[in-house]
């Protein structure tokens, strides 16, 4: 693993550096770095707006008592898209500008899902269950309530007061 991430921090700037001088070749430097510009400023317009879209999807979900992986998925994505478009040079801002496109990036989540299966072995450990040594029987009274009762009364485990 280490050797790809190596051969991956090595290889992709030199392939960008490479397309980069490759470009300006045929279109001139000044061409060549507008596009890198304009495309770094497009993607952080876009990365912003798929932020605030994901995120505030999030909250909603979370304050409604769910947790949608897909969506957790989408905004680490869209951070790691922000990145590439922080990175110099074509490829980097192509590949992040696709990730920020909701139709490419279920396609990219879908990949990755899959390699995560294929890559990660789960284990399932059954653990003892623990004993009742540190299990407190008590009683509870509500005494803001006042129709209560001074007698107090018997809570069932996991049984919720109203």
């Amino acid at each position: 693993m280490l050797g790809k991430l190596i051969f991956l921090f090595i290889a992709v700037p030199l392939a960008d550096l490479t397309l980069l001088i490759v470009m300006s070749a045929y279109t001139g430097w000044a061409f060549s770095i507008a596009v890198v510009v304009v495309s770094g400023i497009i993607g952080a317009i876009l990365a912003k707006r798929s932020v605030n879209s994901v995120f505030s999807k999030i909250k909603r979900n979370f304050a409604s008592g769910q947790i949608s992986p897909d969506l957790l998925t989408d905004g680490a994505m869209i951070l790691f898209a922000a990145g590439l478009l922080l990175t110099p040079g074509f490829l980097t801002d192509a590949f992040g500008l696709s990730v920020l496109i909701p139709q490419s990036r279920r396609w990219y989540r879908s990949i990755l899902a899959k390699w995560f299966k294929e890559s990660v072995n789960f284990r399932y450990v059954q653990m003892p269950m623990p004993s009742n040594e540190n299990t407190v029987d008590g009683d509870v009274l509500n005494k803001s309530d006042p129709t209560a009762t001074e007698e107090p009364r018997k809570i069932q485990s996991g049984e919720l007061l109203p």
